[in-house]
């Protein structure tokens, strides 16, 4: 890029607007809205960011927050429906696999999404993580809602509908993680927490029977399970504020021009 002719962006609205890794040298942004711009190593020698409204987009905010909601209470119903559909089974039991397929499934979305909040931003293996824990939902979410549909009583359909879910919330997520991380997260928190109330009913039966060693272990296993939900949430919360934000992680503000004084603030990166 010609640094000498400067891209013109002054006293546009520019808001979500991805400048990702772009040459932006001598730029001129003056008095544009660039609130939830991701400049995340752009190089920007010498850009004018004068008189620009920045930090977070409040509207783009409400509308991950009602997303997380909604996927929060679809996710929460369903999960709570089967597990007090499956509570008592025994192997001798019909649907006992099941409930080993919805321990397993939430065990899976649970613990990628807490493992994904450990792994670098924007990293292949949190991609990777987040596509696992989307993928463990969209079974859950499948089965059930998809099996409703058929009348609750087709197993056949509840499960290709599974497999439906999987793949497509799996692929989806993959390639469009920016835009599914805060979900997918947020059913990895309702699975967590799913999977920590459905321990706990195990613990209490041990316990209940006075084996205290197995009730010990499944209670551990129970908390672990809280510690998973918690962790999912807050990795929630950082992807839908930093989603939010004008970005600047990693980018090169040489020179650059601005006339605000950032002491103290918030909704930058």
């Amino acid at each position: 890029m010609n640094t000498s002719h400067p891209l013109n962006f002054a006293h546009q609205d520019l808001r979500n607007r991805s400048f990702q890794g772009k040459n932006l040298n001598g730029a001129d942004f003056s008095g544009a809205d660039i609130r939830g711009c991701d400049f995340s190593n752009a190089s920007l020698q010498g850009a004018n960011f004068q008189g620009v409204r920045a930090g977070q987009n409040r509207e783009k905010f409400i509308v991950l927050l009602v997303v997380a909601v909604v996927v929060a209470i679809a996710q929460a119903y369903a999960i709570s429906y089967m597990i007090f559909g499956v509570l008592g089974q025994t192997p001798e039991d019909p649907a006992w696999v099941y409930s080993q397929a919805l321990i397993i499934s939430m065990s899976i979305a649970g613990v990628s999404s807490a493992i994904s909040s450990l792994m670098r931003s924007k990293s292949i293996l949190q991609r990777i993580a987040i596509t696992v824990s989307g993928s463990a939902s969209g079974a859950l979410l499948g089965f059930f809602y998809g099996g409703s549909a058929a009348g609750g009583e087709n197993a056949q359909i509840a499960s290709a509908s599974a497999l439906m879910g999987a793949v497509v919330i799996a692929l989806a997520s993959f390639y469009f993680t920016k835009v599914l991380a805060v979900p997918i997260a947020v059913a990895g928190s309702i699975a967590a927490y799913g999977l920590a109330f459905f321990i706990s009913t195990v613990a209490s039966a041990y316990l209940s029977t006075n084996n205290f060693v197995w009730g010990i272990v499944w209670s551990t296993l129970s908390l672990g399970a809280i510690v998973l939900t918690i962790i999912s949430l807050i990795q929630a919360l950082k992807i839908m504020t930093s989603s939010c934000v004008t970005n600047f992680r990693g980018a090169d503000l040489t020179k650059a021009k601005f006339d605000t004084n950032f002491v103290g603030a918030i909704g930058y990166q």
